[in-house]
């Protein structure tokens, strides 16, 4: 009885305070962090009307205009349509239910809809409905299905309460009616819900409360009890089995697993009253509560940590029912964070734990994983908040400096958190018309402070603004300074300087920098060596990490090089540290580095590793050597022993994701202080809890192929061998992560490797091959934990060709033919052998005398028309020559300059033809074999460069750049000096025809083994492989792709050939159309001596 008493008072106190006001704090409010899921989300209408979880996870809400479906990243919208018979009967949505087959039942106001799951397909029960219980046609107020026969469904309607078994369709109905006794208090059902024991059914009606057993009879109503009838709300079971009833005129609570379950309390306006429900005796009664009203209690949630969620029309009363705590959570309009809205329409606990709380606005999902502190602004004496930007954080005896973009320099007491002052202006300086970006410390007297516009100097002491710091000596943008008790190393938009505090001196240390092609002004971060008090570590935009001596210089450089897997993540360093084994930590724009010093060793870790952003802000170290990273997506903690990377962000307490660079401090009791866009989060590392927990494996959701949904038998999906674009949704049904869920996939028998998603839960597979393929899916959370992973079996048949029956088919006519053609072979075999010697012998002859002739004809052809028109070119410019000259004669306008500028043309055509017929004339000695050369002891070297020199003029006339470059000297061969010559010339000859204006030819000279390589290489049009194999046959010619067709006798090269054969040599080509060619002949490396 002392137990029922102490609960009656405890729910007095609960009305009570929806009367009185409650402080509620600001620690209590940053706790309860909602996410927000509203119509601009996607869902059909704000006014939400129920919440429910289905066993694959899916969320599905109920609204007043339509039902959404929903998995984290995406909304499914179901509604009505008139026309449409496979859509919901009607656009409210009073209830939602799933039953053991995974179908979802849905209860709107006119009628009951069931949604198949396996086909998607929403089946009107009014469609299909015979036996008179009018299911589909009136309205449904709430579902439940029975956990103690999976086959049954609890529905509630507007005319009496029907259990339908789903096995056998049977349907039993359960009313009021005035005709008969022991019914309902009243046909229209509010509410259902299962008692702990016995397989009792508690039934709220608009007139009471009824109580029915496993077999549908009513073994209590209200009626008997109560003078007034009360419309039941709701009602919910808390952790220690009490059952409260929600009423317009109060709460009244039962417990249905105690000894007392006989027992009812009903709390009004006025009394609290003890019944025996099934005497209907008066145990106790509490008169005058007349301070006691019901302010619009409609719903009520009991979570599985002992709360009671009770809404009102002023937002929602948290009951702790073990800790006997109120708490009241109300929509903040400050916080973004806070409750959507204080009308609360229903509440619903996922699998998780997750609070969903549905209001006229939309849904806010709870998040109670706070463990970190934030202040959203700072507080000014005033106590209101200023700018929030927090830029740098620094340590000075017991105080933190707190640096803010726009509203100075906030200075609190470490042990007291209290603010002790706040710098923007006084007598002689102001900080207005300024930004901050810096703050550093000079010594125990002054700090530096950093503006868009100056340096100023802040002494310490006084807290005051001072005076500029080397005002006529260094004006600049600085971006780091470091502190090494003798001198301040500063990094700035002028370069990089040693400012020693003493003496007033500073001193630039660019040239120690540019002498290794570093920009001393990309420096942004400097750091003390651990061990070496004379070496700093230097890092910035593309400078890669910099080793660096104070007084030599730069020792060594870790820059990033893609081809080099061991080199450092990127170049663009944000921020360095060293840990207690001597390890250097390096955030950079792409990811997380670590250099192991003594190894000389690189590991990165990024997004795919765990971090919530691979820009890394800052790094700070605790005192069991764990990493804390901020990044411009939340906070990482870096476990030291096994590598692992903890996650943290909005939904622990974190107030932002951008974090600010280089804006962190460790203060000397552990705690740590970052700074972000939105004021600081603060915390002690041993007080953090580990989130590496268990997390929900991947859903898979949805799948079509093209514009059709298929269904997935979890065991394997089936496709046809033209099935294209497969289409595969998947989730995890874990709510408190929303939009922070990042997914891998690695389909076995394609991917070797997981691929990474990012934030995409789909998959698109455009086409696949024939056979067998694995699916894996896997996830990790918002803290960085993954997901076990989730395998989906793929099986692409083989098209009707390639089946089993198809093959025994080819094999058996296979088989049948073999059979067939070896008897007729037998029978042929002798005729065809006779025939087939003679008949070869006799095609033989003929293909060869008919290559022959077709040959010779080819190379007549060839001949004289490529030598005609290699003959025809200088004398037609010689004819034209004189043509002009005659003309110029008859009109006496022929100077002395322009005769000897005609006569050099006739003299250059008489040359070029005396070269044809001289090349011709030495091709007819080499087919005779009467071409012979005079070799002896020459400077090859020589040889080529005087050619190609020769060559020099008339290859810059073309638009074109002439390279020699030898490998050697000088170098003595045993050759034919003249011979040489020609090669090298015809060679240069022949590539300044094949390259356009502007292109460059290149001369090497090269030792290879026991050959002297001489190779021309030009960027021209090239030569195709076809081409290549008969480039150097006489009377031959090439055609350059998209180039125009330059022609020539062929016979250049047919020479280079035999002179350098007759040396001994070889001639190699390698060419590439419209990239260029490169002829090489290679020299034996003798001499006669």
């Amino acid at each position: 009885m002392k137990f029922r008493v102490v609960i009656s008072l405890l729910i007095v106190c609960i009305i009570t305070s929806i009367l009185i006001p409650i402080e509620v704090s600001g620690e209590m409010l940053e706790r309860d962090m909602f996410d927000k899921l509203s119509i601009d989300d996607g869902l059909s209408n704000e006014h939400v009307t129920s919440i429910f979880q289905d066993s694959r996870g899916y969320i599905w809400i109920g609204t007043k205009d339509g039902l959404n479906r929903f998995d984290g990243e995406r909304i499914k919208i179901y509604n009505c349509n008139r026309d449409e018979k496979k859509s919901l009967s009607s656009t409210y949505i009073n209830a939602i239910e799933e039953d053991v087959y995974g179908n979802i039942w849905i209860g709107t106001d006119s009628g009951l809809d069931i949604l198949i799951r396996d086909t998607d397909n929403i089946v009107r029960v009014k469609d299909i409905e015979n036996g008179g219980t009018y299911l589909g046609q009136i309205k449904i107020t709430t579902l439940l299905r029975s956990s103690n026969d999976n086959d049954i469904m609890w529905v509630g309607t507007e005319n009496g309460l029907m259990k339908v078994n789903i096995k056998d369709s049977r349907i039993e109905s359960v009313y009021n009616s005035e005709d008969e006794n022991n019914l309902l208090t009243n046909s229209y059902i509010t509410h259902l819900e299962e008692g702990e024991s016995d397989g009792f059914l508690c039934v709220g009606t608009a007139y009471g409360i009824n109580i029915i057993d496993s077999n549908s009879n009513v073994i209590y109503n209200s009626a008997d009890l109560l003078d007034e009838k009360l419309y039941i709300y709701d009602i919910e079971k808390d952790v220690n089995g009490n059952i409260w009833i929600l009423t317009k005129e109060g709460i009244i609570l039962f417990n249905s697993i105690e000894d007392d379950k006989e027992i009812l309390t009903i709390i009004n306006s006025d009394k609290i009253k003890k019944y025996n429900i099934y005497t209907g005796e008066l145990y106790s009664a509490v008169d005058n509560l007349e301070s006691i009203k019901v302010n619009n209690i409609q719903c009520i949630l009991g979570d599985r940590n002992g709360n009671m969620w009770i809404s009102s029309d002023d937002g929602i009363v948290k009951y702790s029912v073990n800790s006997n705590k109120l708490e009241l959570i109300k929509k903040d309009s400050n916080n973004s964070n806070s409750l959507i809205s204080n009308y609360v329409t229903c509440f619903y606990e996922d699998s998780n734990g997750t609070i969903w709380i549905g209001t006229e606005k939309g849904i806010s999902i709870l998040n109670l994983n706070k463990q970190f502190s934030s202040i959203s602004g700072m507080i000014n004496e005033d106590g209101e908040l200023d700018d929030s930007n927090v830029i740098s954080i620094l340590q000075n005896n017991e105080e933190v400096w707190i640096a803010t973009k726009f509203n100075g320099i906030y200075i609190y007491d470490i042990k007291s958190g209290k603010l002790i002052t706040k710098i923007y202006e006084n007598d002689n300086l102001s900080l207005k018309n300024r930004y901050i970006k810096n703050l550093f410390k000079i010594n125990d007297k002054y700090m530096g402070l950093v503006t868009n516009k100056d340096i100023i100097l802040i002494n310490i002491r006084k807290y005051e603004l001072a005076e500029y710091f080397m005002e006529n000596e260094y004006y600049c943008d600085l971006k780091y300074s470091y502190n090494d008790g003798e001198n301040l190393w500063l990094a700035s938009t002028e370069g990089f300087y040693t400012y020693n505090i003493e003496e007033n001196k500073l001193t630039t240390n660019n040239e120690k920098l540019i002498k290794y092609n570093i920009n001393p002004t990309t420096i942004t971060y400097i750091l003390a060596d651990n061990n070496d008090s004379n070496v700093i570590w230097l890092g910035g935009v593309n400078t890669g990490v910099i080793k660096y001596h104070k007084e030599n210089g730069v020792i060594e450089q870790y820059f990033n090089y893609d081809s080099y897997k061991n080199s450092v993540i990127s170049s663009f360093i944000t921020c360095m540290v060293f840990d207690s084994f001597g390890d250097l930590w390096i955030g950079t724009n792409v990811g997380l580095g670590r250099l192991d010093i003594k190894k000389n060793t690189f590991t990165f870790y990024t997004k795919e590793d765990g971090l919530t952003n691979d820009f890394i802000n800052s790094i700070l170290i605790d005192d069991n050597d764990n990493l804390w990273i901020s990044t411009n997506k939340g906070l990482n903690k870096f476990n030291s022993k096994d590598g692992y990377i903890n996650a943290f962000t909005k939904m622990d307490g974190i107030i932002v994701y951008q974090f600010c660079l280089n804006s962190s401090i460790k203060l000397y009791d552990g705690n740590m202080i970052f700074g972000s866009t939105n004021g600081i989060t603060y915390f002690n590392t041993n007080n953090i809890e580990d989130t590496r927990v268990g997390v929900n494996e991947v859903v898979i959701g949805d799948i079509s192929v093209g514009k059709n949904r298929v269904v997935y038998d979890e065991e394997e999906l089936v496709l046809d061998y033209n099935n294209k674009d497969l289409y595969i949704e998947f989730f995890v049904p874990n709510y408190e992560n929303l939009n922070k869920i990042t997914y891998q996939y690695m389909i076995e028998g394609i991917d070797t490797e997981w691929v990474y998603l990012d934030s995409i839960s789909y998959l698109s597979i455009k086409f696949l091959d024939p056979g067998k393929y694995k699916l894996k899916l896997r996830a990790r959370d918002g803290h960085g934990n993954l997901t076990e992973e989730t395998t989906m079996n793929l099986r692409v048949k083989n098209p009707i060709w390639r089946s089993p029956i198809a093959y025994i088919i080819y094999i058996a006519t296979a088989l049948i033919l073999i059979i067939y053609i070896a008897n007729y072979v037998k029978i042929l075999r002798k005729l065809v052998d006779q025939k087939t010697v003679k008949l070869n012998k006799q095609l033989e002859e003929n293909k060869k005398l008919s290559e022959e002739i077709i040959n010779k004809e080819k190379f007549k052809n060839n001949y004289f028309v490529n030598l005609s028109h290699e003959l025809r070119t200088p004398i037609n410019v010689i004819s034209s020559t004189v043509q002009l000259i005659n003309s110029l004669n008859k009109e006496d306008s022929m100077t002395k300059d322009k005769a000897v500028k005609y006569m050099n043309i006739i003299t250059k055509s008489c040359n070029n033809l005396l070269k044809i017929i001289n090349d011709i004339i030495d091709s007819s000695k080499i087919e005779t074999g009467h071409y012979k050369i005079t070799r002896k002891d020459n400077d090859i070297v020589y040889i080529v460069e005087e050619a190609a020199l020769n060559m020099s003029k008339f290859i810059e006339e073309k638009g074109l750049s002439l390279i020699v470059d030898p490998d050697m000297e000088e170098k003595v061969i045993y050759c034919d000096e003249n011979e040489i010559e020609r090669c090298i010339i015809n060679l240069l000859g022949n590539a300044v025809k094949f390259t356009p204006e502007g292109g460059e030819i290149r001369v090497y000279i090269k030792e290879v083994d026991s050959y002297i390589e001489v190779s021309i290489e030009d960027t021209g049009i090239g030569i195709s492989k076809e081409d290549q194999e008969f480039i150097f046959d006489r009377f031959s010619q090439v055609e350059g792709s998209g180039a125009t067709k330059v022609s020539s006798s062929g016979i250049g090269l047919t020479l280079v050939k035999y002179i350098v054969k007759l040396h001994d040599g070889y001639v190699k080509l390698e060419s590439e159309p419209n990239k260029g060619s490169r002829f090489t002949i290679g020299l034996p490396d003798i001499t006669v001596k």
